[in-house]
């Protein structure tokens, strides 16, 4: 797997908070002061996603509403989004409640800036990836909807209980337009993401580090943020 991937073989809790009030030196200051004693474990890098969704839109609409048990499938990997993207990764995000995991699967290197020439790309790339049936065949029945990128910078607490991820300089893309190579660029390059993420045994344990942040607790899909960009009316 990538280097610097994190696979999941359980649900966690994954807790976001948002701020548009302060600036990444201070939250990454407030996040080394918090009694968790956070420090820095992976190097910052540019995290980029394409997210699939039904014709009918279902994994936005249930992220939107919050349903109890959704999904959601997407591409990931680092560093520029024009280069050649040796390691993609796809995963399929579930959700129970509170709890998350992911399943995840190796693809075949592609370079995104050829899409233009061959727009059927990705769909090559699903085809001929090692996948199972059941995951390839859900993929291809689906649709690439969004591109989003934005910069993610990753600590641990002292006894290693405690994940924490710091996202800021947010854009998203009409993959669509994209592909046929029109950009349409939004972005919340003022909204900074915080996310806590931490196995199920460690939830009463969690409230000493997340009282001490000033930041507001919130859902935060940074999926439904883009698609509600991109698709401004699909939800009224």
């Amino acid at each position: 797997m990538i280097e610097g991937y994190t696979p999941l073989e359980d649900y966690r809790y994954e807790r976001k908070f948002t701020s548009s009030v302060h600036y990444k030196g201070q939250v990454d200051i407030l996040i080394r002061q918090n009694p968790a004693l956070f420090r820095q474990s992976y190097k910052p890098r540019q995290v980029n996603n394409i997210y699939f969704d039904t014709p009918g839109l279902d994994c936005f609409f249930d992220n939107l509403f919050g349903v109890g048990k959704r999904w959601k499938a997407r591409i990931r990997w680092y560093g520029d989004v024009k280069q050649d993207i040796k390691q993609p990764v796809l995963e399929l995000k579930i959700k129970k409640g509170h709890l998350g995991t992911k399943e995840s699967w190796p693809l075949e290197s592609f370079n995104l800036s050829e899409i233009n020439n061959n727009p059927d790309m990705l769909r090559k790339v699903i085809i001929a990836s090692s996948l199972p049936d059941g995951v390839k065949n859900r993929i291809l029945g689906m649709q690439a909807v969004l591109l989003n990128n934005y910069q993610r910078s990753y600590f641990i607490s002292a006894d290693n209980k405690f994940r924490l991820t710091v996202d800021t300089e947010l854009e998203y893309n009409d993959f669509l337009l994209f592909r046929n190579g029109t950009k349409q660029l939004f972005n919340e390059r003022g909204k900074i993401v915080i996310e806590l993420k931490y196995a199920k045994e460690f939830d009463e344990n969690a409230r000493s580090i997340t009282n001490f942040f000033p930041f507001r607790l919130n859902k935060n899909s940074k999926f439904v943020s883009g698609m509600s960009f991109i698709r401004p009316g699909v939800a009224e």
